[in-house]
């Protein structure tokens, strides 16, 4: 079981370790001077004790980098584009991962690039990328995972098949799948079908291992044009945690986080959360509903 948690969010004292194996924490930046270097992580000493806190639970800590922001907004991802473009970048990029890792003992990296674009060179490029990236961390004994669309973006075919043997898994995120409608209604930004579909395309179309597929959850609930709230928050309000809607807002509740949790022990090889502050404590927790699920 994986959790995301950023930067601006992190409360040590409320992460439930004991349900967890891993937790990625997002997120450093590529420099915007294309020199693949990564900008400098603020709040490092909260960084180092929340990895003594996860390797004390026997949960291990991996960076991600990138994401939709990755500095220039809006998923614009220029950043990612220019420094895979240039060997010279590529293996600055990578050396300042490395760099990283081992100063703050991290356990691995996470690439959120989002997206490659199914032309060249970018297709090539996060092949080459990748490939780099793998035999420095592996080498080093570290872990190497990313970030990926669900199963009907144009983008996932810029994700070329032969980065299944380089990375460890993959995070499938089958989230914020808002911008389609019925008759004009709003719909379901994460619905079970949604894990199923992406399962059906990664796994059967696609060949991706089984063992490398990780089905992503969102600890959170969106409304029309993006408004929402998390979880916890609508639970506050009133919502009904076995629910999937409240007030117009669609999100995940227990029932179905089971569902899918289920589905990804059959599947696929777990479950990636979106994210950890997001979730509630005791019985009502989505993550210790997935975790009842998964045993």
């Amino acid at each position: 079981m994986i959790g995301y948690i950023s930067g601006n969010r992190i409360d040590i004292s409320k992460i439930q370790f004991q349900y967890l194996t891993n937790i990625n924490y997002a997120f450093a930046i590529p420099a915007a001077d294309s020199s693949g270097n990564l900008l400098p992580l603020s709040g490092k000493d909260t960084i180092r004790a929340l990895i003594d806190s996860a390797h004390a639970h026997h949960v291990q800590v991996s960076l991600s980098i990138g994401g939709w922001g990755i500095g220039d907004g809006g998923g614009n991802d220029t950043r990612y584009e220019v420094l895979a473009n240039s060997e010279t970048s590529r293996t600055k990029f990578t050396a300042s991962v490395m760099q990283y890792l081992r100063e703050f003992g991290f356990d691995g990296a996470d690439i959120d690039w989002e997206y490659p674009d199914p032309i060249e060179p970018s297709e090539h490029n996060y092949v080459l990328l990748m490939k780099q990236l793998s035999d420095s961390l592996h080498s080093a004994g570290k872990i190497l995972t990313a970030a990926i669309v669900s199963y009907h973006d144009v983008h996932g075919q810029g994700i070329s098949n032969e980065v299944f043997t380089s990375l460890d898994w993959f995070n499938i995120m089958a989230y914020d799948d808002d911008y389609n409608s019925f008759d004009g209604n709003y719909v379901p930004h994460s619905p079970y079908w949604l894990a199923v579909e992406s399962f059906d395309y990664w796994i059967d179309k696609r060949g991706m291992p089984k063992e490398k597929a990780v089905m992503g959850v969102p600890f959170y609930g969106k409304a029309y044009h993006g408004h929402g709230a998390s979880y916890k928050e609508l639970l506050a309000r009133g919502a009904n945690p076995k629910d999937d809607i409240f007030d117009s807002i669609y999100y995940n509740g227990i029932t179905t986080m089971q569902r899918k949790t289920k589905l990804a022990k059959q599947r696929g090889a777990g479950i990636m959360i979106w994210e950890l502050p997001e979730d509630t404590t005791g019985n009502l927790s989505l993550l210790k509903a997935i975790y009842d699920a998964a045993q």
